[in-house]
């Protein structure tokens, strides 16, 4: 946790001063109202009324705040400085009356990092600035503009290092929704390769409505080998059945394992699989980057909403036996 230093608290010096050097400082006792006493040690130059001003140092012995540094008016930090805290929270940039306004945060705790960087109140992020979490194997960034300590508007994202997923919030008044994830198919107008606006599919009919198994598969093809989808709308998923990805990186399919298993649930029953991103898959004319799968040990691979989401329209004619999708 970040510590507000002096918010509220009015003490009063009991002080010897003199024309300080760094090998005679000036000791101090700070009286807070609560009763508690912190003595002090100042390293610098003084004014002819004895207070800090200038260059100096003003360390604190069994207080939270470890020392502070820099240019000193009127027996506070005005201009550049720096205060380190005893738990290792460092807070250096631009002073005004002792409080920062503008500059950076850092700490660091057993491989951890939290960074800021931008404007502040006090020791508060407020303003515009950027802070970036580093724990364990989770990166969080937010940009934007913060107020006390927390991002009020702009973008967060955050990143699992070791399934690759990435997840972006938009805040707006402090409150955020999610806008993108990587480890979900969404429309994204740079992931679709093709010089026209659509392109059309032929479906390929699997029985009759008469014998209760009509069905239209949807060809696709990937590194170079081709197979067949069952088209489902029902679907919210996009799956590659074991057998046909086994093929796959058999001819060196390119593609990231997202390290996360996800269950899937159908007409027979519940199956649990591996998500993974594929690079590229193509689709009647167009190349279509970034696609996320779920594979499963089914011998069927469906196509269903959560492929057609990559595309901004997508008109499934029956009469024809066409799929026409949109870039």
């Amino acid at each position: 946790m970040k510590y507000s230093i002096f918010s509220f608290l009015f003490f009063s010096f009991s002080s010897l001063l003199s024309q300080a050097q760094c090998d005679t400082p000036i000791l101090e006792t700070i009286s807070f109202t609560n009763g508690t006493e912190v003595q002090t040690s100042y390293c610098g130059t003084v004014n002819d009324r004895g207070q800090r001003d200038g260059q100096g140092r003003l360390e604190y012995a069994n207080y939270d705040v470890l020392y502070k540094k820099g240019n000193w008016k009127n027996d506070r930090l005005n201009g550049e400085g720096k205060t380190v805290f005893t738990n290792g929270q460092v807070f250096e940039g631009v002073y005004k009356n002792g409080k920062l306004t503008e500059g950076e945060f850092s700490f660091t705790n057993n491989g951890d990092l939290w960074t800021y960087k931008g404007e502040f109140n006090g020791n508060f992020f407020n303003g515009k600035g950027l802070e970036r979490k580093e724990i364990n194997t989770q990166v969080t960034i937010k940009e934007g503009e913060f107020f006390s300590d927390n991002l009020y508007q702009g973008l967060e994202t955050i990143l699992y290092k070791n399934s690759g997923v990435e997840i972006t919030s938009e805040y707006v008044k402090g409150i955020a929704t999610v806008v993108d994830r990587n480890d979900i198919n969404s429309f994204k107008a740079e992931d679709i390769v093709g010089l026209s606006e659509s392109t059309e599919i032929d479906l390929l009919q699997r029985g009759t409505i008469f014998d209760a198994r009509l069905a239209y598969d949807v060809e696709l093809e990937i590194n170079g080998i081709k197979g067949e989808w069952l088209l489902d709308s029902g679907a919210m998923g996009f799956t590659i059945g074991n057998i046909m990805f086994e093929r796959l990186k058999a001819n060196g399919i390119k593609y990231k394992d997202l390290n996360r298993t996800v269950k899937s649930f159908g007409i027979g029953g519940e199956a649990y699989g591996d998500l993974v991103v594929l690079e590229e898959v193509k689709i009647g004319d167009y190349i279509v980057k970034n696609v996320v799968a779920t594979v499963l040990d089914t011998p069927t691979s469906l196509l269903g909403t959560g492929f057609l989401l990559k595309f901004s329209n997508v008109i499934w004619n029956m009469k024809d036996k066409k799929l026409t999708v949109y870039k």
